[in-house]
């Protein structure tokens, strides 16, 4: 597969998606109620060959622990946070598409 992604256009994307959530549902905050998520390590993820056997924990609460210090401390927006980013979308996204 040979797919680039500006990530300009990701920003644009992410950025139309939650304004959607907040002007057109009125949706500005949203309770977290499960914490703990199945995570498949990274060198199985993406490994069609054969099916994960293991899988290991993921916290949504350390992720926004990790996410929210960024609101303080611009310096600390490196691009790994991206990782703890990736599962609040997907939490918030089922939540609000249900």
């Amino acid at each position: 597969m040979d797919l680039e992604i500006k990530l300009e256009d990701l920003r644009k994307i992410a950025n139309a998606i939650i304004d959607h959530a907040i002007n057109d549902l009125d949706v500005v905050s949203i309770k977290i109620d499960k914490d703990f998520y199945w995570n498949i390590p990274e060198d199985r993820r993406y490994d069609m060959g054969e099916k994960p056997n293991e899988l290991d924990i993921g916290q949504l609460s350390e992720d926004w622990a990790v996410l929210s210090k960024i609101l303080d401390d611009k310096d600390l927006a490196v691009t790994y946070t991206l990782t703890h980013l990736g599962p609040l979308l997907r939490y918030i996204g089922e939540r609000i598409g249900q």
